[in-house]
């Protein structure tokens, strides 16, 4: 295809090597550096021309807001005004868990194989607010399930804490099943997109999912530096910033007598924001989902799809044990790999000059510009590995 001919050349890794790691990062892009010579551009330009707009320059919040523009499209037509930027997705986790008015009885429910940028602050959440933390499952699980989850619930659960695609083992969970049942129990559902967003296509409206984190630097093609936050206006409106500072809706008013915040909107995510936005970081990632909305995400996903059957059916036949499942739905982008030894299998595969992950398991994960020649590569070399 030749959209993915021309994406695959703006990332200078996968030409490099047999790129097989967009779960760990994209290994940076052409994308980036053009983008980041505009910016530069762009600040000089308003610096002789005098601009000004409270923490920035006014051509900078035009491209915030294109870029807010284009998150929503992304998230499946949210309003821009909802999204906050952060600098990763443990931060806008954070943000909403130490900022939401918990009561003393609260509960809130996740699973036990969560990234630690999910699990950390539900823990911080309950040392420093007192909240309940439930576990679904336990260090063996592979695939979270809804049911996991919805089983740990009462009247006392506030939130349900997940990602989309699992980190550690790829597998893929029914979020519109489990925003049904948050929607008729009244439980905010918070969901950790990084791992799928960029790759397969995601509907926080159709849903029912009332807040989404991630950051740009996986399947986005982005840079470290930079994430977002959307939060729906009901749950927006039960949290308070942890850290405020001047922006378009939190101000100081100096009236007769001591001076007091004052939050314009409460249902706005934006009031979340930083007064010195990563303006470099939102430039590239603006530049970075131009391009793959002009893709097209359902067009991304049946690219990638095919390659993820092709890679676990021949990884499957070579007796490698695939913990990720391949059935429709089930999994993202990548997939787990259990086997003896997980770093020397790794070193081996890293003298053939194939990257991935390793870590209680091996994880090889696809992106966007992946080919079936790094899938042959890829299956050529673990046919010759004597490691299972």
């Amino acid at each position: 295809m030749d959209w993915v001919k021309e994406y695959r050349s703006l990332f200078p890794a996968v030409n490099r090597c047999v790129y097989m790691d967009t779960a760990y990062d994209c290994g940076g892009s052409e994308i980036g550096k053009k983008a980041a010579m505009r910016y530069f551009d762009d600040w000089a330009n308003a610096a002789v021309e005098n601009q000004r707009g409270g923490p920035g320059r006014k051509v900078f919040f035009d491209t915030l807001d294109e870029t807010r523009q284009m998150i929503g499209t992304l998230l499946g037509g949210v309003e821009p005004c909802q999204i906050a930027f952060t600098r990763n997705t443990n931060e806008g986790i954070n943000a909403i868990l130490q900022g939401f008015d918990f009561s003393p009885a609260d509960n809130i429910v996740t699973d036990a194989i969560e990234h630690v940028s999910v699990l950390m602050p539900c823990l911080n959440a309950k040392k420093l607010k007192g909240v309940e933390v439930r576990i679904a499952g336990d260090s063996d699980t592979v695939d979270v399930s809804p049911a996991m989850l919805m089983e740990q619930c009462d009247q006392n659960t506030r939130m349900i804490l997940v990602s989309h695609v699992q980190s550690a083992t790829g597998s893929l969970i029914d979020l519109e099943t489990l925003g049904e049942f948050c929607k008729e129990k009244g439980i905010y559902l918070i969901v950790d997109a990084i791992q799928s967003l960029g790759q397969i296509p995601f509907d926080a409206v159709r849903w029912n999912v009332s807040a989404v984190s991630a950051a740009g630097y996986k399947g986005l093609g982005a840079v470290e530096s930079t994430g977002f936050v959307y939060v729906a206006p009901e749950l927006m409106r039960r949290i308070w910033p942890v850290y405020t500072a001047a922006n378009f809706f939190i101000s100081v008013v100096r009236d007769e007598g001591a001076p007091y915040l004052r939050c314009s909107d409460d249902t706005k995510a934006r009031k979340l924001e930083n007064s010195s936005p990563d303006n470099l970081g939102v430039y590239i990632l603006h530049d970075a989902l131009e391009k793959l909305l002009q893709i097209g995400i359902d067009r991304i996903w049946a690219h990638i799809d095919p390659l993820y059957q092709k890679l676990h059916q021949g990884l499957c036949e070579l007796g490698y044990r695939v913990l990720t499942s391949a059935e429709k739905g089930a999994h993202g982008a990548s997939m787990a790999i259990e086997v003896s030894d997980p770093q020397e299998l790794f070193a081996f595969f890293r003298e053939r000059n194939i990257a991935l992950s390793a870590g209680r398991y091996i994880r090889l994960s696809l992106g966007a510009y992946s080919t079936e020649e790094d899938v042959e590569a890829v299956l050529s070399a673990a046919k010759d590995c004597p490691i299972r």
